[in-house]
């Protein structure tokens, strides 16, 4: 149990610092506009796919 438990936590901590290495990266790259909209974008679409997998039938 305690094993699951810190496996789900290291994946999560793995998942932050890549967004976070991802987001600095375009801000590196493109400035904070572009960062915001690459971003937003990415987000709009990711809760698109979420919306579309709950509604989806089986």
């Amino acid at each position: 149990m305690i094993k699951c438990v810190m496996i789900q936590l290291c994946k999560c901590l793995a998942g932050i610092s890549i967004l976070a290495l991802h987001v600095l990266f375009c801000y590196h790259l493109f400035g904070w506009i572009a960062t915001l909209v690459i971003v937003g974008v990415q987000l709009v679409l990711a809760g698109w796919i979420v919306w579309a997998m709950i509604r989806a039938p089986d």
